[in-house]
């Protein structure tokens, strides 16, 4: 079944959620998450496609990395 596409007031709280999330946690957020999130925020991205940039910036290179 599919969902429809957040609403750009979902995305921005979503993004807004999970950056408080971080600082929360006494972490700063990169500029490059800061940037990807505001590319989903206004829509210019998808969700899996900010995972996916997210999981490259972090990946290790060489090692196998687990299959959902």
């Amino acid at each position: 079944m599919r969902h429809p596409a957040p609403s750009p007031e979902d995305r921005r709280r979503a993004v807004s959620s999970a950056t408080g999330s971080v600082r929360a946690e006494r972490l700063t957020p990169s500029a490059d998450y800061l940037t990807d999130a505001e590319e989903y925020a206004a829509g210019r991205i998808t969700a899996d496609e900010l995972v996916q940039r997210a999981e490259a910036r972090h990946r290790v290179p060489d090692v196998e990395q687990p299959t959902p």
